[in-house]
């Protein structure tokens, strides 16, 4: 019954069938089994449409046990709690749907968990004579189907063969298991004609009285330290949690205590629910995870009239920024140096220039619109859009990426709000932006907040969104006046997407690389505790206090130097500080140039080209120790790395040398001639200096060991030459003796 068939474009599905041993590309799911009339399975379900819309008109039995996404902790209380989905998912059925009616007569049985949390998706599929069973990855959601990367094995076989009734009875004899024992109705069949012509208020009361009925009756088991995470207050400043839609948190502490305790009000607890739920549909919020405000940094810095005023957040009151002259203290700065420092010396590799310029932009942030509108004035030809409105740290696994902005960026701006997650502000971790991109252009568009949106964990599509990559411009290009900027933090692993590193994107993001793993505990010299408990935000309100009065009574230098970079008068303030207390001297060699993301990848990538090479095309010039030159070659191996041809590669690599560095020198035919020193300086290492030294060094032992032989050769000339003149001078003595011999004999 089952049949290869390939649909191109369709869906990124790909199924191992066992039976056959044959790999199926990109099937259709629901041609595969056509002729079967009973579907049971495990599966996460996207939205009730897709068991309206696919399930309900091709089977006569469904019994499906609802899943969950991801296996976390407390996840399946969502399932029981959040009153206000299930509602909407009611309410999104077609009008002609039969859904209800199917629940009703049970041809239709949905479930979900009892205790512990489904993560396994299986599928048994059958009519009177055969079967099918799937497992694997695919959830039952509309993505899963059509967009996203699936794989499942599938198993067809026959109820009357013997090999193929083992496994179906032992797949069924899991189900059995799962569906009657470890899950419960997740909408109870016997409400069903109650909510035949009820409005939407009378279906919440309806549905509302059936979740505080599975808890009062233990129909449910609830864990209580789950119930406390939901409960517990969101004020938490260096804990990461899993966030609960804000209906779910309201309805959890109505039904239990803090200690997760069922409530004994039980008519009480009843009507607290409906009026939450009647609350969260009246909310025009109401398809956020929670209402945005609550998302705000704390307390929060607006602007008005050439002043910073700050939120009182007991009174919702404004007020002015209050800063003393001596509100930093020596401790303060020594605190902010270790810092910086503790990213080169409790690391593999030397990552606090980043650390340092990500500190500088986050003092520069409240005030960046304000640099903006100097540049549109200005008569200095400069684009506004040269200024990056969002700062992106770019990590893998524990590299400092979420230590600077929850632990240390929070604190360092006097945010008492917790730890902002990229999936509270997208309801999810999912490939679509658009409720990201939509919170963050709200924040964006107040016309007077100036706190960084602070946001951890950033999902790494984000940055290759189509839609979010528009928002990114359109905020570039057009926002006014006054506005903050945002600043992620992302998790970039080995196998994710490649940066988005195009000119368009990289000026209006500042790109931050902190890749470098932590030395074990017992060789870092710097405790992180103690600065996290030590560090304050002294320093940041002196500091963006004193930049905005400068950019009030900016003079023509300064507008000329903030133009040619608009962090300067932050660095020369900070710079002031460290110098009042002594400690310029240790930060200096970080402190002038800006951490620049595209100059270290080139950087890297430059570094791997040579090493990966084993300098074997590499070239000296007789007698010039200054200059070498590398050949065109050296990219002959290079395949599908989007150059069209050798030559553009090689224009490629010349061009990722700064101009200003004097390191490219000239380019040719067949390769291109650099500079020694200026290369190694780069590169951070002397990497061709050395590779030059020993080379030259195996000459010179050539050469010596040469020499040695020449005059060797010398030598030996010369004392064959000795020796022979002193035989001749023999034999002519010996004639001389010979004569007179003979003259006196006689």
């Amino acid at each position: 019954m089952c049949e290869k068939i390939e649909r191109k474009g369709i869906n990124m599905l790909t199924i191992y069938d066992l039976k056959n041993n044959v790999m199926l590309k990109q099937p259709d799911f629901f041609k595969l089994v056509e002729g079967y009339d009973s579907f049971k399975g495990v599966s996460f379900v996207g939205s009730f449409k897709i068991i309206e819309k696919e399930l309900l008109p091709r089977f006569k039995q469904i019994d499906l046990i609802l899943g969950m996404e991801d296996q976390k902790t407390g996840k399946n209380l969502d399932q029981l709690l959040n009153v206000s989905n299930k509602v909407k998912q009611l309410l999104s059925l077609s009008r002609d749907s039969d859904f209800l009616d199917r629940i009703e007569n049970q041809t239709l049985n949905l479930r979900f968990t009892k205790d512990k949390l489904f993560h396994s998706k299986y599928f048994i599929i059958e009519n009177n004579t055969d079967f099918i069973i799937f497992n694997g990855s695919m959830n039952l959601t509309k993505k899963a189907l059509k967009q996203n990367h699936e794989m499942l094995w599938m198993y067809e076989g026959k109820k009357n063969d013997l090999q193929d009734l083992k496994i179906y009875e032992e797949h069924q004899k899991l189900f059995k298991k799962n569906f009657e024992e470890d899950s419960v109705d997740y909408l109870d069949r016997k409400i069903i004609n109650n909510l035949y012509g009820k409005t939407k208020k009378q279906i919440t009361a309806i549905i509302a009285d059936e979740v505080v009925d599975k808890v009062q009756q233990n129909i449910v088991e609830v864990n209580p330290d789950d119930i406390v995470k939901i409960t517990k207050d969101a004020d938490r400043k260096e804990e990461t949690y899993e966030l609960h839609p804000e209906t779910v948190q309201k309805v959890a502490k109505q039904l239990f205590t803090e200690k997760g305790n069922k409530r004994r009000n039980e008519e009480k607890v009843r009507e607290e629910v409906k009026k939450i739920v009647y609350q969260d549909f009246s909310d025009p919020s109401q398809n956020r995870v929670i209402k945005a405000s609550t998302l705000y940094p704390k307390p929060v810095w607006a602007y008005q009239d050439n002043n910073i005023i700050v939120e009182d957040t007991n009174t919702n009151l404004f007020h002015s920024l209050e800063v003393n002259s001596d509100i930093v203290s020596e401790d303060d700065v020594r605190t902010f140096v270790r810092i910086i420092e503790s990213f080169k010396l409790n690391k593999v590799k030397d990552e606090s220039h980043q650390a340092l310029s990500a500190f500088i932009y986050l003092m520069t942030a409240p005030m960046i619109w304000k640099i903006r509108e100097i540049y549109r004035k200005s008569n200095f030809s400069k684009s506004a859009d040269q200024i990056p409105l969002s700062m992106v740290l770019i990590g893998r696994g524990t590299t400092g990426k979420t230590l600077l902005v929850r632990d240390y960026f929070k604190k360092f701006t006097g945010d008492k709000s917790h730890s902002l997650q990229y999936t509270e502000i997208n309801d999810g971790n999912g490939a679509r932006t658009d409720k990201a991109v939509r919170f963050l252009d709200n924040y964006l568009h107040s016309q007077r907040f100036i706190s960084p949106m602070i946001v951890d964990e950033l999902n790494s599509n984000f940055l290759h969104s189509k839609v979010a990559l528009n928002a990114i411009k359109q905020w570039s290009n057009t926002i006014k006046g006054i506005h903050n900027v945002n600043i992620f933090a992302m998790n970039h692993n080995a196998g994710s997407k490649e940066i988005n590193n195009l000119e368009e994107i990289t000026k209006r993001v500042y790109y931050l690389s902190f890749e470098a793993p932590w030395l074990p505990s017992n060789q870092q010299e710097i405790n992180y505790n103690m600065l996290i408990n030590d560090n304050n935000d002294h320093i940041y309100r002196y500091v963006v206090s004193e930049l905005n009065k400068r950019l009030v009574h900016l003079t023509g230098e300064e507008e000329a130097n903030l133009i040619e970079d608009y962090l300067s008068l932050t660095k020369e303030i900070l710079g002031n500080l460290l110098k009042k207390y002594g400690y310029y001297d240790r930060l200096k060699n970080i402190l002038g140039a800006n951490y620049d993301y595209k100059i270290d990848r080139n950087r890297i990538t430059w570094k791997m080209l040579i090493l990966d090479d084993h300098y074997e095309h590499i070239a000296f010039t007789d007698g010039d120790d200054k200059y070498f030159h590398v050949s065109k070659a050296i990219f002959n191996d290079f395949k599908a790395n989007g150059y069209e041809n050798i030559n553009q590669t090689l224009d490629n690599y010349f061009n990722m040398f700064p101009r200003e560095g004097g390191i490219a020198i000239e380019q040719y035919g067949n390769g291109m001639r650099l500079d020694i020193d200026k290369f190694d300086k780069f590169i951070g290492e002397p990497l061709i200096r050395k590779h030059y030294e020993r080379m030259h060094k195996d000459e010179k032992q050539q050469d010596t060991v040469t020499a040695l032989l020449k005059a060797q050769v010398e030598q030996n000339k010369m004392m064959q030459e000795a020796v022979e003149k002193l035989t001749e001078q023999k034999e002519q003595e010996n004639k001389k003796k010979g004569f007179i011999s003979r003259l006196f004999n006689r």
